[in-house]
């Protein structure tokens, strides 16, 4: 991101006045938190949520799982502004999916995981959350999170400037090495990013032609098989598959 974007709902009054309610500011409550490009604000489910009961009391959020098991959840949440609405009828929805991991403690809870995830997006979608998200391009690191924060503008260099904030600057980020299926399992993962796994295309078996982004949304638990069962030489498709199931699971 360019580091002096101002997002949207700072220089757009209808923006900020989108589901504005008197005397509560959103932005107080927004923390920052880690994105893939550095430092990003973001605002938490609950007050996502506190802030649609504000301005909606007799809404109401609809959870719907379409897939629950031992091994995964799929959530899927819809935003109805009045809790008589027609089912088809809503103004926003989200969904997420989350895979059992023991021994961690977001893989050990991936049902309200992904519950989470599900009624962040949809309110997001309606209009809770959106509002500072106009420019976000990639996942968060923290995977805790329903979806992406906004980056933080990076303070402008000048010496009229020096005193405004303590962060120190940061040196642009080396560039990732291409990913090769003749790469280690140790170095594809490390260079790995969400769009790279899902974009690897599976070259044996019966989900040859797929790619893996694909594949973890028809048959997701399928994705575990490429991690402790194959025994190809491809390790691109080995790290692509543990690092989805990783993200999934976080």
């Amino acid at each position: 991101m360019n580091a002096t974007h101002t997002p949207m709902y700072d220089q757009n009054p209808a923006v900020a006045e989108l589901n504005h309610v008197d005397g509560f500011d959103p932005k107080r409550y927004m923390r920052t938190t880690s994105t893939e490009d550095g430092q990003g604000l973001y605002l938490d489910v609950k007050y996502r949520k506190l802030w649609f009961r504000l301005k909606y009391p007799l809404g109401k959020i609809k959870k719907i799982f379409h897939t629950l098991n031992t091994e995964i959840a799929i959530c899927e949440a819809r935003v109805y502004l009045n809790k008589d609405d027609p089912e088809d009828q809503y103004v926003g929805s989200g969904t997420a999916q989350r895979f059992f991991k023991a021994g961690d403690k977001f893989g050990e809870s991936y049902v309200e995981s992904a519950e989470t995830a599900a009624v962040g997006r949809a309110l997001a979608e309606a209009g809770f959350g959106s509002q500072f998200s106009d420019c976000d391009v990639t996942e968060p690191a923290d995977q805790s999170l329903a979806d992406a924060p906004i980056d933080v503008p990076a303070p402008v260099a000048g010496p009229s400037h020096a005193a405004a904030s303590d962060t120190p600057s940061t040196a642009p980020a080396a560039p990732q090495p291409e990913l090769t299926p003749a790469m280690s399992f140790e170095q594809a993962y490390a260079a790995m990013t969400l769009d790279k796994a899902k974009a690897v295309q599976i070259d044996c078996g019966c989900y040859r032609g797929q790619t893996l982004g694909q594949l973890a949304l028809t048959k997701p638990a399928s994705l575990r098989w490429y991690v402790d069962s194959y025994k190809g030489n491809n390790n691109l498709l080995r790290a692509a598959a543990k690092y989805l199931l990783d993200r999934a699971a976080a």
